[in-house]
């Protein structure tokens, strides 16, 4: 599990994106913008841009240019995926 908060620009993967690895997906699924957070929890939230198609890799017809917030409890760094 990463450290948070992670920094803006930082490529990340969503853990129930269970195919994303370091193999199908070595720069992650999306980037962070913004970062909130701490929450009362601990947790923090991240504005993302990710990919279109959430169960696909990225690529020339699955772009990282959708925009949706992701917690901090459900967010992996890509550089840190197994």
């Amino acid at each position: 599990m990463s450290d948070h908060p992670l920094p803006v620009g930082t490529r990340v993967t969503h853990v129930n994106q269970q195919w994303a690895n370091r193999r199908t997906a070595p720069e992650g699924t999306a980037k962070i913008v913004e970062a909130r957070g701490p929450y009362n929890d601990g947790s923090y939230e991240y504005l993302v841009l990710a990919c279109r198609d959430f169960s696909r890799q990225p690529g020339p017809g699955n772009r990282m240019d959708r925009e949706t917030w992701w917690s901090s409890l459900a967010v992996q760094s890509a550089s840190s995926q197994p």
